[in-house]
């Protein structure tokens, strides 16, 4: 993977990070791949997984959660539903893994999948 770096005044940031919101995607990088008709679910849904774990490992250990309560409800909406359920495989596989200190908990009756902090 290749990585593009930006340099940008507090003003041109605030206001990328304002359309990114718009666009109901995770990032501002998300939004210059969307804007360069280069973005898919499945890229989308990577952009959610990489947010998603970083959020999750500054919980503290003994913390249950369902990948949509690591983002506001606003902005879990934002995001695409072919991208939220691509993005809940995806982290589903990476918690398997159990290389994050994060580990698969239970099912809800909604069948809704937790996860929990284990260290």
């Amino acid at each position: 993977m290749k990585t593009v770096k930006t340099i940008m005044d507090d003003e041109t940031y605030a206001y990328l990070v304002k359309e990114r919101k718009k666009a109901g995607v995770p990032s501002v990088s998300a939004l210059f791949l969307l804007k360069c008709d280069v973005l898919t679910d499945a890229k989308e849904a990577g952009e959610i997984v990489r947010k998603a774990l970083r959020i999750a490992k500054g919980k503290p250990v003994g913390y249950e959660f369902r990948l949509r309560d690591l983002f506001t409800s606003e902005s879990w909406n934002a995001f695409s539903k072919g991208a939220r359920l691509r993005a809940g495989k995806m982290f589903h596989e990476e918690i398997a893994a159990a290389v994050d200190g994060l580990r698969v908990s239970r099912k809800s009756s909604s069948n809704h999948q937790y996860y929990l902090v284990a260290s």
